[in-house]
């Protein structure tokens, strides 16, 4: 057996382009880790579908896939438009209405029938991500009348933005929750909230996913400035973060995004929690057999700055080489990792000295603990494999933030927790029957992953006292 060339996860959405099993088997084969199911396209019996192909081509390759679906949330749409887009020209006037129309240059239907009442006299629309910008010169009724500031191309179903307004509605609506049931009934791994705003947002979604019997990894997409705000909390109570830049660039100054993604991604690190960098970032490949030098530099820097998880939307959903694209961010995480490796044990030593005793926990826990003292023995001795038997897979998680060298090959007896771990940067989940010591040897004796007299550290649950979970660490030569 081979592990990945990549330690970073990529997290590829399946759509029109890539919604086959020849498709799905080179994305896998090329080094795709989470294939990303989007319920705001689609519908039910045609995700049931991509789900069973899934899991069908990742048993037969036997190399673990994690299936996310993303919620689709409050986001408001565009409409239908005829022949699929319309150019927008800037001074011209247009008119956003809530009416059942089909698109064109006079008038664009809106998929919110409060959206009228959201927008006041001289707001700022904007469309398509921020590429196109309205301003709101009167309203009337269930229409309202805009002048192009920015103009430019509108796709059907494109999303708006109004940085200034507010909608007095839950995050996560009724037809989420649709959703979220479908996912539990067909074994989806995990689920994506949108516009998240607070730690209620993900709170209602545990809470519904519990009563359910369920087991979903609940991550909590940052896209709006009250996120932001509430970041800290949001963090604590979901299980992973993805910072989606698309909406996020549009509804706060643009220019603030790039510290900010290397603030929050540092916050998740601090905690544990897998976060993924999303939108935009080989948007190029979506039509071009290789991206710009900006993209290339950009899936780098969010790998430098401790991303778990970089993302391909539109790529891999529409574009015309979805498999280019995810073998490229492998190309790209893999050069990048080697240049990290090679500076890992200073980094270690410069982020303990500084950013992590300023930032960090004052008390962590055992596992925290232990976590920490893995990384204190990474950087005095050369060791081939962490391997980490997991019941929560929170062990294998901690140690993932410090962004080792070495594969953390993680165990676990749960296929959930297993997957779960697809998230987290240089994880290798194994599904088995029992998490002793002689089974693990055995498997990765058997994978040829070890040969005799390679130094490995195991991490262990020694029950003393009433402590319980991971709580010893041995480093020994096979």
């Amino acid at each position: 057996m081979r592990l990945p060339s990549h330690k970073t996860k990529i997290v590829a959405t399946i759509g029109p382009a890539s919604m086959n099993r020849k498709t799905i088997e080179a994305m896998i084969k090329a080094g795709l880790s989470v294939a990303r199911i989007n319920f705001a396209h689609g519908d039910l019996e045609q995700h049931a579908k991509t789900v069973e192909m899934v899991r069908e081509i990742s048993e037969r390759l036997n190399r673990p896939v994690a299936i996310l679906g993303d919620l689709p949330g409050v986001k408001i749409r565009v409409g239908e438009i005829q022949n699929g887009s319309v150019t927008l020209r800037r001074w011209q006037t247009v008119v956003l209405t809530t009416r059942d129309v089909v698109g064109n240059e006079a008038e664009i239907p809106v998929e919110f029938k409060d959206f009228p009442r959201m927008v006041s006299k001289g707001d700022v629309i904007y469309l398509s991500d921020g590429f196109i910008a309205l301003r709101v010169e009167e309203i009337r009724g269930q229409d309202v009348v805009c002048k192009v500031l920015v103009g430019g191309t509108l796709f059907s179903h494109k999303g708006i933005n109004v940085p200034k307004a507010r909608m007095a509605i839950d995050a996560v609506t009724d037809r989420d929750l649709e959703f979220i049931k479908f996912a539990i009934e067909n074994g989806i791994d995990a689920v994506g909230i949108s516009f998240v705003g607070s730690a209620y947002d993900v709170l209602k979604v545990r809470r519904f996913v519990e009563e359910r019997k369920g087991s979903l990894f609940i991550i909590a997409k940052i896209e709006r400035p009250d996120a932001v705000k509430n970041f800290d909390d949001i963090l604590c109570a979901a299980d992973g973060i993805m910072i989606a830049r698309g909406d996020l660039g549009v509804e706060m100054p643009i220019e603030k995004l790039p510290v900010l993604q290397k603030k929050l991604i540092h916050k998740a690190n601090v905690a544990g929690k897998p976060v993924i960098t999303a939108t935009q970032m080989l948007e190029s490949m979506t039509e071009e057999k290789l991206p710009t030098r900006a993209e290339v530099t950009d899936v780098a820097n969010a790998i430098l700055d401790g991303t778990d998880a970089v993302m391909l939307s539109e790529e891999t959903a529409v574009g015309k080489y979805p498999v280019d694209a995810v073998r490229m961010m492998a190309r790209i995480a893999k050069t990048t990792e080697a240049y990290r490796d090679s500076q890992w044990s200073a980094r270690i030593i410069e982020w303990k000295m500084t950013r992590w005793s300023e930032r960090g926990p004052k008390k962590g826990t055992i596992k925290d603990t232990i976590a920490r003292s893995i990384i204190e023995a990474l950087t005095s001795m050369d060791i081939r494999y962490i391997l980490t038997p997991t019941r929560t897979g929170e062990t294998a998680r901690l140690i993932s933030r410090f962004k080792p060298k070495q594969w953390i090959l993680a165990f676990a007896t749960d296929e959930h927790v297993a997957r779960n771990l697809m998230f987290s940067y240089g994880v290798y989940p194994f599904v088995v029957s029992e998490t002793s010591e002689e089974e693990i040897l055995r498997l990765i004796r058997g994978l040829g992953l070890v040969k005799d007299n390679d130094p490995v550290l195991l991490t262990k649950g020694t029950p003393i006292g009433k402590t319980a979970g991971t709580n010893t660490i041995r480093i020994f030569t096979v």
